[in-house]
């Protein structure tokens, strides 16, 4: 990721700001306050926001703590969500984090006077999200344009290894934010930060004494302050993955700890460790070995087949038609594999796991691929935290074939949409590893087809043919194919726009086709000439690229493209006058390209167009070339084929 970097504790720069921001303190300015001073059109604004983690003894155990602090001001109704708090935790019976809310009011100016209204008690949410994860919630009380909102949480850990994210920036403008980091002595952990905007910071030793039990620990702590003002609202552009991916946040990693004695455990060192760990796991590796429950349906399913493929293929599909997906993401399984197989019912964890035993057990040299999906953010460091679903991969040499079972509409080597998020890692059996790209190479294709007879009065009736292949396909399904088909021509006709559409088809094989007829008004009649589109309503009309500059990449998910290849029939009584001019313009290091011809013969137009993107995502530094580009692409779809009246 561009302008994100790793380093130690020790190279932290030393600047200081200090604020004196204290809950309760709620100012009529701040309530009569009706817009944002820097971003008018704001919903809402983080008047201040302040973190401080630490760390403490307890059972002889460390624990980390982090206490939250955080005032809003509410401008208009749009904002009042801002005043819907929700806290993810990670989640044991035993050994899990837990979330507590203190101090949640909301503040109103009725009358000239500032009124206050607490949060009551027992007016907390909990969801439970997967296995391991949970969400604390609160809703503020008595919210509106104008109101104050103010809370403060804790979150107590006892996960040393993997500090909680650290996000300065939001989705609406914050004023000022400060992050307190104390790390003792016997830790030392790697920083990653995004750092698109500045960040003041300031670090110092300090002492402190520890006592637990009636034991008392002398230490010093490395004292780490960051703090950031007048940051912008994140503003969603074309093309982004995942928000979080991108907004100013630090994130900390245990690279090592020493007990009293001085002795030295590494940790996050290698790939090796998370293996040993996760294999370790009865919710994981136990998993992976378990074959009673399938053996006779699986022998009975490959039984004559001899090539790796064909078998790959079919216990892929056996997986995916038998299971149905909870929808519940995980790495490991919530109940168990075998009951999971039984009741046809899983979560991805247990629907991959079992599918990646299942082709391990027909001889396959098949792995679990642990990933971060594109809704979870990029795994920035080697810890199994980071990562939140796991996947099957079926090694033939130097290829990795991935497969996930939760889509009824992926295949082997074409993932779910959700799962193209960078690289995930395979872990073997005997704990040696390998990355896997998960983002494909090859272009997935769309092809549109079309023949249209241009009518004299504006309209155009026609048919048209769409296919589309690959992730292109998945795309589609994943949006159409379990809807009923007049909900489908709705939606059709939606997406489109001035059209009605008759004699709609949709067929679902090998890539996803879809026929209808049509009627449109794309023709415009001015006196004795007709103008129209040679895309008709397929051109497109906007750039979706509109910023000035852009700090973060562009991502397209996948690579992609599409030709268009019109067949117009010229209205009786008319000729050609003008026609489009033919254009060719690639972008730099074959980022897209584009081609557009146009000819006439006898009383048809013949139009072919191509456009494709090779990459998945570009970095920000190619951002207003692909802006110009589409512009080009923008403007020669905007050029007309002008027909006169003989």
């Amino acid at each position: 990721m561009r302008n994100i970097f790793t380093l130690l504790f020790v190279s932290f720069a030393c600047t200081v700001f200090a604020g004196d921001f204290r809950l309760g303190k709620v100012s009529k300015e701040e309530l009569m306050e009706k817009e944002h001073p820097l971003d008018p059109s704001a919903e809402a604004a983080v008047l201040y926001k302040k973190g401080k983690t630490y760390f403490d003894i307890e059972n002889e155990k460390w624990v980390v703590f982090t206490e939250v602090e955080v005032r809003v001001k509410i401008y208009s109704k749009e904002g009042y969500d801002w005043a819907n708090v929700a806290v993810p935790y990670y989640y044991k019976r035993v050994s899990g984090e837990s979330v507590t809310f203190k101090d949640a009011v909301t503040y109103n100016l009725v009358d000239g006077e500032i009124q206050k209204t607490s949060l009551k008690k027992g007016e907390e949410f909990t969801d439970e999200l997967s296995k391991t994860r949970r969400q604390k919630k609160i809703i503020l009380p008595d919210v509106k344009a104008g109101s104050v909102i103010e809370y403060r949480y804790i979150v107590k850990s006892p996960y040393i290894y993997s500090l909680a994210d650290w996000f300065f920036q939001d989705r609406i403008p914050v004023n000022y934010v400060q992050y307190n980091l104390n790390i003792p002595q016997f830790f030392s952990y790697n920083r990653i930060i995004n750092s698109y905007y500045p960040v003041e910071e300031k670090t110092d030793i300090v002492k402190r004494t520890i006592i637990d039990r009636h034991a008392k620990i002398n230490l010093h702590e490395v004292a780490q302050e960051y703090v950031v003002k007048d940051l912008p609202a994140f503003k969603t552009e074309a093309y982004i993955d995942n928000v979080d991916n991108y907004l100013l946040f630090v994130k900390h990693e245990l690279s090592e700890s020493r007990n009293m004695n001085d002795k030295v455990t590494k940790f996050a060192s290698n790939w090796e460790s998370v293996a040993k760990v996760l294999y370790m796991e009865d919710d994981f590796g136990d998993e992976l070995r378990k074959t009673s429950y399938f053996k006779d349906d699986i022998e009975a399913l490959i039984s004559g087949i001899t090539d790796e493929r064909k078998k790959m293929e079919t216990v892929f599909n056996y997986v995916k038609s038998r299971m149905s997906w909870t929808g519940r993401y995980g790495l490991t399984s919530w109940e168990s594999v075998k009951k999971a197989y039984d009741e046809r019912s899983g979560n991805s964890g247990e629907i991959n796991l079992m599918l990646t035993a299942m082709l391990k057990y027909a001889g396959l040299k098949a792995s679990p691929v642990i990933i971060s999906t594109r809704d979870n953010g990029v795994a920035s460091y080697i810890s199994v935290y980071a990562f939140n679903y796991v996947i099957a991969g079926v090694e033939f040499g130097d290829e990795v074939v991935l497969m996930d079972a939760t889509s009824k509409y992926a295949e082997p080597g074409l993932l779910p949409l959700n799962d193209l998020n960078g690289y995930g890692r395979l872990l073997r059996e005997d704990k040696t590893d390998k990355e896997v790209r998960l983002n494909p190479t090859d272009n997935s294709r769309e092809s549109v087809y079309l023949t249209a007879q241009i009518n004299a009065d504006g309209t155009v009736t026609g048919k048209s043919s769409i296919r589309y292949y690959d992730y292109n396909a998945i795309k589609y399904r994943e949006k159409y194919a379990d809807i009923n088909e007049e909900q489908h021509i709705r939606q059709t006709e939606k997406r489109i726009g001035d059209i009605e559409i008759s004699d709609f088809e949709f067929k679902d094989g090998k890539e996803a086709e879809v026929n209808f007829g049509f009627t449109a008004k794309n023709a415009e009649v001015i006196g004795d000439k007709i103008y129209v589109s040679p895309l008709l309503f397929y051109a497109d009309t906007e750039n979706p690229f509109k910023e000035d500059k852009r700090l973060y990449p562009v991502n397209f998910t996948y690579p992609k493209a599409v030709r268009f290849t019109f067949v117009l029939t010229i209205p009786e009584g008319y000729q050609v006058e003008s026609l489009p001019k033919a254009a060719r313009f690639t972008m730099v290091d074959n980022i897209s390209s584009f081609a557009f011809r146009i000819a006439q013969e006898e009383n048809q137009i013949q139009v072919v167009m191509v456009n494709s993107i090779n990459y998945s995502s570009v970095g920000a530094e190619y951002y207003n070339g692909l802006k110009e580009y589409t512009a080009n692409i923008v403007s020669k779809q905007a050029e007309k084929i002008v027909l006169k009246k003989i």
